[in-house]
């Protein structure tokens, strides 16, 4: 996301709107120096928890409180595109509804199935996944169809005959926690449940231990207590930590997904900070607070509590160390800089492409952006790098789409490759074989018309051609947009748009675009902020000048987490 410093902007109301969106970055930091990027609760997990206290029959009050979360969110979700067993499919959204406020239908399912209410679970998975069917694997329709076949919303799918979906082998600790709750519970539901093996026992006790959950993951936790209440030994300590679940919940009343992106938004702000011309003073405490977080495998996980690192985080922080380390020689902050390019470069695999962790798994073309745009900023990883543009640019011109896994937007993966294409130009001539370097300009040509063939009449971009505009996809855009003269209608456009969206109080609300697992969204506002300010640093290139004051226009009703999550 490197974005090469305009200079001082003008007073007019794209600098407005950068220092704004700067200052209220600035105020997110926290007590120990990291932007504070809460989660906001997702009727998922708030589903799973009132079912969780429902089959434990504990704590009636927050059963209560989560019920009623749960009915305002159905009430606020604009669409009903899971049906009622039985009935027949009802139209996508209300006439009227704020489409930022449109659940996804397999949360609108877990809501009412937790409610009490029948639903057809495996129509809910096949609706969620339209649009998904390259990015989405087997295990995710697994996963979902489990989710919801717990909470009541049909049964327990078949699992392939020798079936190694839910293998813990190998896997992060995480994932093996998560991994075998499912398998619990697949085989609970099905009337084939054994004793607990002693490996699936050591992966879900701790979940049933006091205190935060671990990895900061409360899907996996609940899914955890969920598996451990089917054997009597373990039933008190679920009981006990289901009881205390009211500590967790969201400042809007709902259970998130995970307890925040705290590391994440410190990686991104910072470097969108940095761009907008953010004193080093006040950056280098946040630079100092993010080393702070480093793992000792060198890299970073998206928050603190314990979670594992990955590559998109960690490519974050390495371009946002590098950004202070340029201005002011700091040894810790470039000792922390080396040991997350060795994280990266140890997360290659030998198609030259990125994977998304340390661990085993195939390469990702967004997460091998991510880590070629980290990387970039050393000239001794030009090999690295012309070797993961090369398997980029040969990915997605073979695939002529962009992926969707880690975003329910293309333009996530749009402007990291765009920029990940520039990083030969940044090395300079020479050095770079003829075919690298004209597949990338081809792959590039090849991204920048995607945006430019599905702007819409109103200036921005949806999270797919035909969806409704939203800030973030357009912030996605402009920032490809920014570095191209040739772009500047288009840019002038979208620029409008976003600026046209935000509130008095300077932030930027946005349908939210990170989703997990698979396209289930999650709403982490902050990241709003934080891609609209990155988009007008890109868009300062184009425009030094400024622009003319936006012409009137009344902003969409703001999103609510609880019915539209990730």
């Amino acid at each position: 996301m490197a974005i090469d410093s305009p200079g001082p902007a003008g007073p007019g109301p794209l600098a407005t709107a950068r220092a704004g969106l700067a200052s209220r970055l600035t105020a997110a930091v926290g007590p120990d120096g990291l932007l504070h990027a809460p989660c906001a609760g997702r009727l998922l997990e708030t589903a799973l928890a009132l079912h969780l206290l429902t089959v434990t029959d504990t704590a009636p009050a927050l059963r209560e409180r989560l019920t009623r979360w749960l009915r305002r969110g159905l009430a606020r979700g604009g669409s009903d595109p899971a049906p009622r067993a039985g009935s027949a499919p009802r139209p996508d959204r209300t006439p009227g509804a704020d489409p930022t406020l449109r659940a996804d239908p397999v949360q609108l399912a877990a809501a009412r199935a937790a409610l009490g209410e029948p639903v057809d679970g495996a129509y809910a998975v096949a609706q969620l996944l339209v649009g998904f069917e390259q990015s989405a694997s087997a295990r995710t329709r697994l996963t979902l169809r489990i989710l919801l076949a717990e909470l009541g919303a049909g049964p327990f799918p078949a699992l392939p005959g020798g079936s190694t979906a839910f293998d813990s082998d190998g896997r992060p600790d995480c994932q093996a926690r998560e991994f075998a709750a499912l398998r619990v519970l697949h085989a609970a539901g099905t009337g084939t449940a054994r004793p607990l093996a002693e490996a699936d026992r050591r992966a879900l006790a701790a979940a049933a231990e006091p205190g935060p959950p671990p990895y900061a993951n409360h899907l996996v936790r609940l899914l955890a207590l969920l598996a451990l209440r089917h054997h009597p030994e373990h039933l008190p300590a679920v009981r006990a930590r289901a009881a205390e679940l009211g500590r967790d919940l969201a400042p809007d009343g709902g259970l998130p997904f995970v307890t925040g992106l705290d590391v994440l938004a410190t990686a991104t702000g910072g470097v969108a900070l940095a761009a907008a011309g953010t004193p080093t003073a006040a950056l280098r405490p946040l630079a100092r607070a993010l080393a702070r977080r480093q793992n000792e495998d060198g890299g970073w996980a998206f928050t603190r509590g314990g979670a594992a690192s990955e590559v998109d985080s960690t490519a974050y922080a390495v371009e946002f160390l590098r950004a202070v380390t340029d201005r002011v020689r700091s040894e810790p902050l470039s000792v922390a800089l080396a040991a997350g390019e060795q994280y990266l470069l140890g997360c290659r695999n030998q198609d030259g492409g990125f994977r998304a962790a340390g661990t085993g798994g195939g390469s990702e073309p967004a997460v091998t952006a991510g880590a070629v745009n980290a990387l970039a900023g050393s000239p001794e990883h030009r090999p690295v790098v012309r070797e993961a543009v090369g398997f980029l640019a040969e990915r997605q011109l073979a695939a002529r789409g962009f992926e969707r896994c880690r975003s329910l937007g293309e333009g996530m993966a749009i402007f990291r490759s765009v920029l990940a294409y520039e990083t030969l130009e940044r090395f300079g001539p020479g050095g770079d074989p003829v075919a690298v370097t004209a597949l990338a300009a081809q792959a590039r040509a090849h991204a920048l018309g995607r945006l430019l063939d599905t702007q819409r009449p109103d200036g921005g971009w949806g999270h797919a051609p035909g969806d409704p505009s939203d800030p973030i996809s357009t912030g996605y855009a402009l920032i490809a947009l920014g570095r191209h003269p040739a772009g500047r209608g288009p840019a002038r456009r979208a620029l409008r748009h976003l600026l046209a969206h935000r509130r008095p109080d300077g932030s930027v609300p946005s349908r939210p675009d990170r989703a997990d697992p698979g396209p289930l969204a999650h709403d982490v506002p902050l990241l709003a902020d934080i891609t609209a300010l990155t988009a007008l640093g890109h868009a300062a290139r184009l425009f030094p000048a400024d622009l003319p004051a936006p012409r009137e226009h009344s902003p969409q009703p703001g999103h609510h987490a609880l019915s539209y999550t990730i």
